[in-house]
């Protein structure tokens, strides 16, 4: 035997053993390959679901927040009227207080001098009902 025949002998015998180590080694590698075929498969099969869910409830976000955004415009309207009502009372109180108050002290004054007139005129009128004794002070 020559040399080339030993080196193709010995070739051949290494090409089958890698052969029949490398079988079972693409053996695994096609039930690996099967099997993420029928993961991603399902995964495709559930995900047309959800994405048709995620869809629904990003609409139903968009339909809340819109409404929300109304709901808050309406409050900012409702709170700048109620703080135009507030400064009209604050004014309205403020004027009556102004044109009230001279008014009472007023009508304090003349009922005060009213009262000390009658008293003085109550006082100076000679009384039926005065005792011996009311005189004797006078």
């Amino acid at each position: 035997m020559a040399f080339v025949d030993i080196f193709y002998l010995t070739a051949s015998i290494s090409l089958i053993a890698v052969i029949i180590v490398l079988i079972p080694a693409i053996a695994q590698l096609r039930r690996t390959a099967q099997k993420a075929e029928t993961a991603i498969e399902t995964i495709n099969r559930d995900m047309d679901p959800l994405l048709t869910k995620i869809t629904e409830v990003s609409e139903e976000l968009h339909v809340l927040s819109a409404s929300l955004n109304e709901k808050i415009d309406k409050t900012d309207n409702i709170i700048d009227t109620l703080q135009r009502a507030g400064e009209h009372l604050l004014f309205t109180t403020t004027a009556v207080k102004e044109t009230v108050t001279p008014v009472v002290a007023q009508i304090g004054g003349i009922s005060a001098g009213i009262s000390a007139f009658a008293r003085f005129f109550k006082k100076s009128e000679p009384s039926s009902k005065r005792s011996y004794f009311d005189e004797q002070r006078q």
